[in-house]
């Protein structure tokens, strides 16, 4: 299965409220799977975290082939792009620069389900220089973090296979992408978060140092990180 993100930030002279900018937006999004069958576990979120990005888009599809039928669907080119592409009047959004416009993995099944709650998507963007088998051990040991703490109710990590490989799920097109890695958390709520945020496991604690933190706990593989936290409403899965 091909896992996949999309986020979006607003330009600022879109009023939110005002139809119909960005609940238009939006709408199309959750409706995507009404025309385009190959979208599966859609979610749109709104974006918690101090990020610059407002609106997240989570899907996923079955195959390359399922993917590559969803780039070419008119429904995609007529209706979504409006919103979204540069030369469309009716655009809302401004060009990315997080570093995650279009991001995601390739995985077995659906490992990332979540039916309903929190997610938590943490970037991660590791030393190219670190060799396979220290960065394997490490990603490792963030997917066995699930359930310890006990709030952490999902984890998966996966290199982030898409983000440099778009247009048809394979083939690299560009440079490198700025995130190297998609660690993907689920929590119950927003208090389950906080606790978690709070207490006492080696995760917590990396991540209240900061950068430092997560040096030293990698052994140098992670260079730095970044977050996106939005509710899961269970309308997607």
């Amino acid at each position: 299965m091909l896992r996949r993100f999309e986020t979006y930030a607003l330009d600022a002279r879109t009023d939110r409220r005002a139809p119909p900018a960005v609940p238009g937006l939006e709408m199309v999004l959750r409706a995507c799977p009404d025309h385009i069958p190959e979208v599966e576990f859609n979610v749109v979120g709104w974006n918690r975290s101090d990020a610059p990005v407002h609106v997240v888009w989570e899907h996923a599809f079955a195959s390359v082939e399922a993917y590559r039928r969803y780039m070419v669907h008119p429904y995609h080119a007529a209706v979504i792009d409006r919103f979204v592409l540069s030369d469309s009047p009716e655009r809302v959004v401004v060009d990315d620069a997080f570093g995650a416009g279009l991001f995601g993995y390739r995985c077995e099944g659906a490992p990332f389900r979540l039916e309903r709650g929190l997610r938590r998507v943490v970037l991660l963007r590791v030393d190219r220089g670190v060799d396979e088998a220290r960065v394997r051990r490490f990603t490792g040991a963030l997917e066995r973090a699930a359930g310890e703490p006990s709030e952490l109710v999902l984890s998966v990590v996966a290199a982030n296979s898409l983000g440099g490989a778009w247009f048809d799920g394979v083939t690299p097109v560009g440079p490198p992408p700025r995130w190297t890695h998609v660690w993907e958390q689920g929590f119950a709520s927003w208090p389950a978060l906080g606790a978690y945020r709070a207490g006492g496991s080696t995760l917590a604690e990396v991540e209240r140092a900061g950068g430092d933190g997560w040096a030293t706990w990698s052994s140098g593989v992670v260079r730095t990180v970044a977050e996106l936290v939005y509710d899961v409403d269970g309308s997607g899965v």
